[in-house]
């Protein structure tokens, strides 16, 4: 049963994406198409349209029997998962940090370097 919370959250999340989503699209068309701005009861279908969206989104997840097996399957591969340990993250993170700092003055060294040339060239 534990893992059906996580999905029902997963669904809960995919639908307030598809609500923001849907809102920004209908805000924007009310905004820039102006036959959509004259027409009456705008301010309602501005609410209505993404929870409508949001509630479509939800339902068809929640009862589409792919998905739920897919995220049923998803759940158990990453309980699966060995993840590292946070020493193991510190660690990794150093060493990304510290090269791209090596390949971040190696080439700022070639731009001067380019850049030098180039002004020698066109002067």
């Amino acid at each position: 049963m534990d893992n059906r919370k996580i999905i029902i959250s997963s669904y809960l999340l995919s639908s307030m994406v598809a609500w923001f989503l849907s809102r920004s699209f209908v805000v924007w068309l009310s905004t820039t198409v102006y036959e959509i701005r004259r027409l009456p009861g705008l301010k309602i279908g501005l609410e209505l349209v993404p929870a409508i969206a949001a509630l479509v989104v939800f339902m068809v997840l929640l009862r589409h029997p792919k998905v739920n097996t897919v995220m049923e399957e998803v759940i158990l591969e990453l309980k699966k998962v060995t993840w590292p340990s946070k020493n193991d993250v510190m660690k990794s993170t150093w060493v990304v940090l510290v090269c791209i700092v090596i390949i971040s003055l190696i080439l700022a060294g070639f731009d001067v370097m380019w850049g030098k040339v180039i002004g020698y060239l066109l002067s």
